[in-house]
Parts: structure tokens; sequence; C-alpha cells
């Protein structure tokens, strides 16, 4: 296996675990979408409050955030205005694309490490949420670091992608748009493009 291939196949994996995390999260939505109806439910018609449950949606909610950025890394879906950049020469491009790279590795290490340091903070002073119910707040916490170390990994790999096959890490390849592969596993979309 040749070092670029090696690195093609590393690619589609950690795509394959920002998909799967992304998958979860759908799945975590819709649990508090449940409990917020039945929460909604029974306090409209017998008065009857599910204690905990705006406590834990809140928390889920942010964790949930920062679990799917590594999918819109991975789908190159993130937002981006490319008014100028289209307009951009291609070395040009290439230079503003290395800077940009840089510049989010260095942003999100800084949070990483920030997020890591609150999560194991949280979790040795045993710190809860305010509310009626007390929840810890570790695990939420704990959820955001997560995202955000597979978000620097997986940004990692589209550099990698880029110096190696030149794939743009903040573009989505419109030949792949047109045939309605968004979405695909990166393992299916690396065997049909050798």
């Amino acid at each position: 296996m040749t070092a670029p291939s090696g690195a093609m196949a590393l690619a589609a994996r950690v795509a394959s675990a920002s998909r799967a995390m992304a998958r979860i999260t759908g799945v975590l939505i819709i649990l508090i979408m449940i409990a917020v109806v039945i929460d909604a439910v029974l306090r409209g018609m017998m008065g009857i409050a599910i204690w905990g449950v705006l406590e834990v949606g809140v928390l889920l909610l942010l964790a949930l955030i920062y679990l799917g950025l590594p999918a819109t890394q991975a789908n190159r879906e993130n937002f981006r205005v490319s008014i100028f950049a289209e307009r951009f020469p291609p070395w040009v491009d290439r230079i503003v694309t290395w800077l940009l790279l840089g510049v989010q590795l260095a942003v999100l290490g800084i949070l990483c490490w920030t997020s890591w340091r609150s999560s194991i903070y949280s979790f040795n002073r045993d710190e809860v949420s305010f509310g009626m119910v007390q929840i810890p707040l570790w695990p939420s916490r704990a959820m955001v670091s997560v995202g955000l170390t597979l978000l620097i990994i997986q940004s990692i790999t589209a550099a990698l992608e880029y110096a190696l096959v030149g794939r743009h890490p903040y573009q989505v390849d419109i030949e792949t748009e047109l045939r309605g592969e968004i979405g695909k596993s990166d393992s299916d979309l690396v065997g049909e493009r050798k």
C-alpha cells in the first residue's frame, strides 16, 4: 500500500467515524424531542412536569452541535462565503487554502485544549447544572471535547487529502454533488475515483 492510498484509506475511515457521530446526534435529537413532547403533553393535560427534561435537553443540544461538526467538515458542507475565493487564480487559492487550514487547526487546537481542561475540571469537581434537578455537567462537556477532537482529526485528514490528491477542504466537488453522491461513505467514493 503506497503512502497516498494509505492516507486516503485513513481519510475514509476518519470521515466514516465523523458521519457515524452525526448519526448518533440524530438519534439523540429524536430522544430529546420525544422527552420534550411527553413533558409538554403531561404539563398541558395533567399539570405534571417531568423534572430535568429542560436541563438535559439544553446540555445535550450544546454537545450535539459539536458532535455534528466533523461530519460537516467531512462532507465539505461548512458555511463558506466564496465571493472572492472563486475568482482567485489557482496558485492564490492554494496559498489561501493552506493559510485557512493553518488558522482553522490553531483555533480548533485552542478550543479543544480548553474544552478538555473544562471537562476534566468539571469531572473532578462534580460540577452540576443549576435548576430543579442537578445534572452532572461533565458528560456534555466531554461530548463537546470529543466532537472538537474529531473535528481536528477530520481537518488534518482534509489537509492530507488536499496535499496528496488535490481534494479541496472547503469546496464540495461539483461532479459528486451532481451525481447525488453527497452523503455516501468516503470508502465508496475513494473506490470509484481510482
